[in-house]
């Protein structure tokens, strides 16, 4: 049985799934990409911005924040790569940098309330038609 769908004010319909059911469309997502970058090479297939959306909607879920440097490295290229797809996502609006409170010189990222809507609207539209 499908899910039922719900008028979005960004699209015209999203599928209602169990956020733990997104989480974990998300993770596998992310992990046949770590897959095929890992057998067919990452600069063949190079995604930086939809890794980090993948990366961020998972620790979301798993209730991890995460920092710069670690959104770096999970979207699994250059640093100054990552962070221009960080200023990217961030001027979209789908993505957030906050300062930690303990640590000054490190900032947290987390997925904006339109960055979270939209990658549940996707993974959703993935198992639904």
């Amino acid at each position: 049985m499908a899910a039922p769908a719900r008028k979005t004010k960004d699209c015209a319909f999203a599928p209602v799934l169990p956020q733990a059911q997104l989480a974990q469309i998300a993770k596998r997502l992310y992990e046949v990409r770590q897959m095929r970058a890992d057998i067919l090479g990452d600069a063949l297939f190079s995604e930086p911005a939809w890794d980090i959306l993948l990366d961020l909607f998972i620790s979301e879920h798993e209730e991890r924040q995460l920092s710069v440097s670690a959104v770096c490295i999970g979207a699994r290229s250059p640093s100054a790569t990552a962070l221009r797809y960080l200023s990217m996502l961030q001027d979209a609006g789908l993505v957030d940098r906050t300062r930690d409170e303990r640590d000054g010189r490190r900032s947290h990222v987390r997925l904006t309330t339109q960055g979270r809507r939209r990658m549940a609207m996707l993974l959703g539209r993935l198992v639904t038609p």
